[in-house]
């Protein structure tokens, strides 16, 4: 037989396990860059209900996580910041280039590697709700940043300010935002001067940031809600009450429910998302938001 004529060889098939591993690879690199959380049957709790023990992030930021079985059985995140620290700073991620105050959504562990932060909590409400990330929100409420402020405080709706001397100020009403370093836009307040103000309604998941008598320890808490025989969500006034127990004065609860996400500068990729976001699509799969409060560790070079 001819060279010419000779039959072409069998093109070589991959092995089957090596398609497998390929795509088990691309799933697990796809699941830590979304912050995508396992199955809940996968996570290890203590039996006993409580406050784990504060983990360190960074020198004056620390983390703590709850199981608790009162007021129902909740899974509970919380974030504390030495504000006296020096070399700590909040900041607040900046208007993106859409015309008419209108912003890109993104998830909250993309916002947190874009602002360099240790850790980030959602924050001011919007509208309409994000399913994927590039979807065109506008904010409910205030949203400054660097001295900026690109959406206005609504009168209904309370927020939470840094002024330029680093005092933080819970505003309500008309009070002015006028010379505020950085802000963003909540619902309303539901710890005042230490007197529990919260309404007793709605149920479900929820994002508050609070701050000490003194002003120099801030605390974040997401509780995760609407999550059946895992995390059944809290109202205003309970959040109010552990905020409370964390050492809070004055608490301002921030956007809640599906948007409820609290974000690390830990694991791969740089962020791990700490709480269980309720998203349609998984329980477990981060909500995009229109912004985040953020604390990073100050750069000479930024």
């Amino acid at each position: 037989m001819s060279p010419a004529s000779s039959p072409r060889p069998k093109p070589r098939r991959r092995p089957l396990w090596w398609l497998l591993a390929a795509g088990g690879l691309l799933g697990c690199l796809g699941q830590v860059w979304l912050g995508l959380r396992g199955p809940r049957a996968l996570e290890q709790w203590p039996e006993t209900p409580g406050w784990q023990p504060w983990q360190v992030l960074a020198p004056g930021v620390e983390y703590a996580r709850a199981n608790l079985s009162a007021p129902r059985r909740l899974k509970c995140h919380a974030v504390r910041i030495d504000l006296h620290h020096p070399a700590l700073e909040l900041v607040v991620n900046a208007q993106s280039d859409e015309p008419n105050g209108w912003i890109r959504a993104r998830f909250p562990s993309s916002l947190l590697r874009q602002l360099h932060a240790v850790a980030a909590i959602n924050a001011t409400p919007f509208s309409p709700e994000a399913i994927w990330p590039g979807t065109l929100v506008s904010p409910a409420g205030l949203a400054a940043s660097a001295g900026r402020e690109w959406s206005p405080k609504l009168q209904n709706l309370d927020a939470l300010v840094q002024r330029a001397d680093g005092r933080i100020e819970f505003l309500q009403g008309s009070q002015s935002v006028a010379g505020a370093s950085l802000g963003v836009g909540g619902f309303l307040m539901t710890l005042r001067g230490g007197t529990n103000i919260g309404e007793t309604v709605p149920q479900d998941a929820s994002t508050t940031v609070g701050v000490s008598a003194d002003g120099r320890w801030m605390f974040w808490l997401t509780v995760d809600g609407g999550q059946r025989a895992y995390s059944e969500g809290a109202t205003p006034r309970e959040t109010a009450e552990i905020q409370r127990g964390l050492g809070a004065h004055d608490v301002l609860n921030l956007d809640g429910g599906s948007s409820s996400t609290l974000v690390t500068g830990t694991g791969w990729f740089g962020a791990e998302v700490r709480n269980r976001p309720r998203h349609p699509a998984y329980s477990g799969l981060q909500r995009p938001v229109a912004n985040v409060l953020a604390v990073r560790v100050k750069r000479s070079d930024r």
